[in-house]
C-alpha cells in the first residue's frame, strides 16, 4: 500500500510539475500574442481567422510527432535566403493540411494549424518578421520540414531538413 500510495504520488508531482509549466508558458504567451499574430498574417494574409492550437494540444501533437518519426531518415541540406520560394512552393504544392511553428512563439502561444496550405505566401522571407525558424508538420505526419535561418561568415543560408514517411 505504502508504494501505490509512493506512486501515486509521483504521479500527482509529474502533473503538477506540467500544469505549472502550462500555466508559464500560457503567461508568456499573453506577453507575446500580438506579435505571434503578426507573423503568422504575414506568413497566411489570406487566413481571416487562423486556427492557433492550445498548449496542450501542441504538446499532444509534438508527441504524436515524435512517435511518428522516429528512426525516420532526415534530409538535411544548405541554400540561399534566394530559394527560400521555390521550397516553400513544394510545400504548398503538396495540397496537405500543416501544423506550422514559427520561431519559439508556437511554444508560448500554440501551434498554428493550416488547412489549406495553398494561403501560404511564398515569398516571405526571414529577418523580416520571421527571426529564424520555421517548421511544418503534415496533418497526416507523412512530412515535415523544417528551415533554420543562420548567418555564416557574412553569407545568409537557411538550413532545411526534410522528413518523409514512406507511402
Amino acid at each position: 500500500m505504502f508504494m501505490n500510495d509512493h506512486h501515486i504520488t509521483s504521479e500527482r508531482k509529474e502533473y503538477l510539475c506540467r500544469k505549472k509549466e502550462i500555466l508559464y508558458r500560457k503567461a508568456h504567451g499573453k506577453i507575446i500574442l500580438n506579435t505571434y499574430l503578426s507573423k503568422v498574417a504575414y506568413m497566411f494574409p489570406s487566413e481571416e481567422k487562423p486556427e492557433i492550437l492550445s498548449l496542450e494540444e501542441t504538446d499532444v501533437i509534438l508527441e504524436r510527432f515524435r512517435y511518428a518519426f522516429a528512426g525516420i531518415f532526415k534530409k538535411t541540406t544548405e541554400i540561399s535566403t534566394h530559394n527560400l520560394c521555390t521550397e516553400l512552393s513544394a510545400i504548398q504544392g503538396s495540397g496537405k493540411s500543416f501544423y506550422v511553428l514559427i520561431d519559439d512563439d508556437w511554444k508560448y502561444c500554440g501551434m498554428l494549424k493550416v488547412d489549406k496550405i495553398e494561403t501560404l505566401d511564398v515569398a516571405i522571407e526571414f529577418g523580416r518578421k520571421i527571426l529564424n525558424d520555421l517548421f511544418f508538420i503534415s496533418v497526416d505526419m507523412s512530412l515535415t520540414v523544417s528551415f533554420d535561418f543562420f548567418e555564416m561568415d557574412g553569407d545568409y543560408l537557411i538550413e532545411i531538413e526534410k522528413r518523409c514517411k514512406p507511402a
